[in-house]
């Protein structure tokens, strides 16, 4: 996974003259510029935002528990939330106080910039305590794109290629249905510069059912993201009247109808969903999902998808439902599964086959990517469940 720089030059304005008393700051020198950082005491002790040590030559990738920094000399640092060890290379430091995470941003003491950057790199850093300045020895480089709050989003237009899913009697096919909604999901999504948009697919090409979830995450890499796996339903019996719309998650089957899609989706796999739930690798996967709390998660990303697909779709709105389906049990993060209407039922495989719906659709499905990233991931502020 490749490392972003994170440059405060081109964020902060630069400051030629003193800083103002009444707020603590540390003032970063380089190449002749002066940059104004100010400094957080909520927790009793001066921080700084570990995202500044970009302008001081030191890339920074985010992880879920901390950060990683990459600086001069091959150095490499290694801070996690809530511990005040940090690993520097193959050893071992210990800050004053632990980082700590406020939204999306981690803190670090200040320590860090005033006494071990010039401590362990003399002939990179020199500080000077009377006037609060550190110095970088080093030229600054150009800016790049902040990348420390992009969020990941993958979609995944269900089926493909040689098989096209589910065709209703006029000749509609599935994996046409969900590749408009997902193209038009994603470019919805681009209009935003906050989020990075990945296609499992964006043609008619077959992707094997257990590979989309592992390159979801194998493409979100440690950033935050989440997947949402596209489809269109059909009745188990001809003429059924049932139409609408639902999404999933991934969980133990709970009904007759639940425990048919399953089978439906997973059919690629030849995995089946038995009346006491799932079995061999799916019942693994289910309880390590517990574990990391991403159940609930996908279980309010459910339910975001239906509220904004309701404001689009005639109805009926038939709910959040659980299941264990193959296509994203190995995605591990927030993973939904949208059937987003009957090709079964006439009149609503008419609706979801015009290219007008599937574009308000799709544009639905990035507006509930937006909700949840408002909530998630659960450092970012607010309450889960609020907003709904």
């Amino acid at each position: 996974m490749s490392r972003v720089a994170l440059l405060l030059a081109a964020a902060l304005a630069l400051t030629p003259g003193p800083v103002a008393a009444q707020a603590p700051a540390l003032r970063l020198r380089s190449g002749g510029a002066e940059a104004v950082v100010e400094l957080s005491t909520t927790r009793g002790f001066s921080a700084l935002p570990v995202s500044r040590f970009g302008a001081a030559g030191w890339s920074v990738e985010r992880t879920p528990l901390g950060a990683v920094l990459t600086g001069p000399r091959g150095a490499r640092l290694e801070l996690r939330d809530g511990t005040p060890f940090l690993r520097w290379g193959a050893s071992v430091a210990q800050l004053v106080h632990a980082p700590y995470f406020e939204g999306y941003e981690l803190f670090v003491p200040l320590q860090l910039a005033t006494d071990l950057l010039p401590g362990r790199l003399p002939r990179d850093y020199a500080f000077e305590a009377e006037t609060m300045v550190l110095t970088w020895k080093g030229a600054p480089r150009a800016p790049t794109r902040d990348s420390s709050t992009r969020r990941v989003v993958v979609i995944d237009p269900g089926h493909g290629g040689e098989d096209p899913g589910t065709i209703s009697r006029s000749g509609i096919r599935e994996k046409n249905v969900a590749l408009g909604v997902a193209r038009a999901m994603a470019a919805e999504l681009r209009k935003s510069d906050g989020f990075d948009v990945v296609m499992i697919r964006d043609g008619d090409n077959f992707v094997p059912l257990w590979d989309r979830g592992a390159r979801a995450t194998t493409a979100k890499g440690e950033r935050y993201g989440i997947f949402v796996s596209i489809h269109a339903n059909s009745a188990a019996v001809r003429g059924s009247p049932a139409r609408g719309f639902e999404t999933y998650f991934l969980s133990e089957a709970r009904t007759e109808h639940e425990r048919r899609v399953a089978a439906i989706e997973n059919a690629p796999l030849g995995v089946e969903a038995t009346p006491g739930g799932s079995t061999g690798d799916l019942d693994f996967i289910l309880r390590e999902l517990k574990n990391l709390d991403q159940q609930h998660w996908s279980s309010l990303l459910a339910e975001m998808v239906q509220q904004e697909v309701g404001r689009v779709h005639p109805g009926p709105d038939r709910g959040v439902k659980q299941a264990p389906l193959a296509v994203i049990t190995n995605a591990i993060m927030p993973a939904v599964l949208v059937e987003i209407g009957y090709l079964s039922h006439p009149e609503e495989a008419k609706l979801i086959g015009e290219p007008a719906f599937q574009e308000e659709a799709g544009k639905a499905l990035a507006r509930a990517a937006m909700r949840f990233f408002q909530r998630y991931p659960p450092r970012s502020g607010g309450t889960a469940g609020e907003g709904r």
